[in-house]
């Protein structure tokens, strides 16, 4: 039974015994096509480059380095469907709250006790073989309603979620899962009033505080969204896309050394996970550290992406009034850029900030700069440095002072997140957005020039 419902079998766990007990049992039952690995890194480019997908996939959750509970994740959130849709179950001795909580988070119904006894074991693969066969067990539905989603085949989703809420209309899971769907169909309202039924029984819903911190963002209550995610982290800190999406928003609000934090935590769980690696990068950059955001970014070469990141949250920080960051970020842009084309750009930016600062000595000094290494067909430094060598000529006296700062009012607004950064937070729950077109540099008007996200 157990051979005919799993075809291709992984095993992850870094104790060598414990490999060795499941492959004689493998060999007793003849099951010949599986492999075992004893890192979670190995395991992982496996199931990424292997022709013939797997079937199910055994993994410790308690292994250290490469976490197990990391790799569970991985599998169960995959970009490609064939990973996603393994039979992931993990593999658990003495397991604490903490990983209790993500496993169930994730879904994880069913697992595999250790240590391993053989008669046991074998029972076991035979009930998770029913259930892997079986077209109306609860993972086919949970894995078919997960790629619906993914898909954007709602009504799909909805033929499936529908008769098991009205079986079971008290069901927060079920509940949960019906306001993931009205989210990601773009029903924020009718998805925040069943999660607000949810978190009214369960207050700790971990996988409703999960999504109602969606809704929130996607309504612009960032504090709000912050609060809950918050809390869903003091009951389950190793949920590696909740700790980055709070480190986006940390980077958002100007909280650098809580995104680092955060951007760590990810890196504790897996160390080469490059989302983790480009966040600290940015947050040690932010917070000045420019020679510690190289080093540990040497290996993603993303400096052309770090620039752009710091170019544009420095565009929304001058257009909000908050000049004096602004222009700092476009400095720090410029020292980790590794595309010296693109540097007229920044410094062009940096001229048009101190120009809307009012400091007409500082703006020219840039707008110099800028248009020295612009390209002949980019002639917006070249009109910009025009015109303030025209304000200085009309008014000799203000060349070598600062003008008076401009009165535009700071924004209160504390959240200012990036386009990027939005589309990584929301990514599947937001409607797909038109591509920007990218700044025409033959243009004359001023305004601030993006990289593009």
């Amino acid at each position: 039974m157990t051979q005919s419902a799993f075809n291709h079998i992984m095993v992850v766990d870094d104790d060598p015994d414990i490999l060795s007990q499941v492959e004689k049992i493998f060999v007793k039952l003849g099951i010949g096509n599986y492999k075992t690995f004893l890192s979670a890194e190995k395991a992982l480019k496996e199931l990424e480059v292997a022709k013939e997908s797997y079937d199910m996939v055994i993994v410790d959750v308690r292994m250290p380095i490469f976490a197990g509970i990391a790799l569970v994740q991985y599998i169960k959130t995959h970009v490609e469907k064939k990973i996603r849709d393994t039979f992931c179950v993990p593999l658990v001795g003495s397991i604490g709250r903490e990983d209790k909580a993500i496993l169930s988070e994730f879904s994880f119904f069913e697992t595999v006790s250790k240590p391993i006894a053989e008669k046991a074991f074998i029972v076991r693969l035979g009930e998770l073989g029913e259930q892997h066969k079986n077209p109306n067990s609860d993972k086919n539905f949970q894995t078919h309603f997960n790629n619906a989603l993914i898909e954007k085949k709602y009504k799909q989703a909805e033929d499936l979620i529908l008769p098991r809420l009205k079986q079971d209309p008290k069901s927060l899971r079920f509940l949960t899962l019906y306001a993931e769907l009205l989210l990601r169909a773009q029903q924020a309202k009718k998805a925040e009033e069943f999660l607000n039924k949810v978190l009214k029984i369960d207050q700790n819903h971990i996988v409703a505080l999960n999504l109602m911190s969606k809704v929130y963002i996607k309504t612009n209550r960032f504090d709000d969204a912050m609060k809950v995610l918050e809390k869903a982290k003091i009951y389950s800190p190793h949920n590696i896309d909740r700790l980055l999406v709070m480190g986006e928003l940390h980077l958002g609000s100007g909280e650098a050394d809580k995104a680092e934090e955060n951007f760590n935590s990810v890196l504790k769980l897996n160390p080469t996970d490059e989302r983790a690696t480009y966040g600290l990068g940015r947050a040690l950059a932010t917070q000045g550290k420019t020679d510690e955001s190289k080093k540990i970014l040497a290996s993603l070469k993303k400096g052309v992406e770090l620039a752009s990141f710091f170019n544009n949250k420095g565009i929304l920080l001058v257009k909000a009034g908050k000049y004096n960051d602004g222009i700092s970020l476009y400095k720090n842009a410029i020292k980790v850029l590794d595309d010296q084309e693109r540097e007229h750009l920044l410094l062009y930016n940096i001229a048009l900030a101190y120009s809307k600062l009012g400091d007409s000595p500082k703006a020219l000094d840039f707008a110099k700069k800028a248009s020295e290494k612009a390209p002949k067909e980019n002639v917006k430094p070249k009109k910009l440095l025009e015109k303030l060598q025209k304000e200085t000529k009309s008014d000799p006296n203000q060349a070598g002072k600062p003008q008076e700062a401009q009165t535009t009012e700071p924004s209160k607004e504390k959240y200012l997140l990036t386009g990027s950064q939005m589309d990584f937070i929301m990514g599947g729950y937001d409607e797909v957005k038109a591509p920007e077109p990218s700044p025409n540099p033959a243009s004359t008007e001023e305004e601030f020039i993006t990289f593009g996200n």
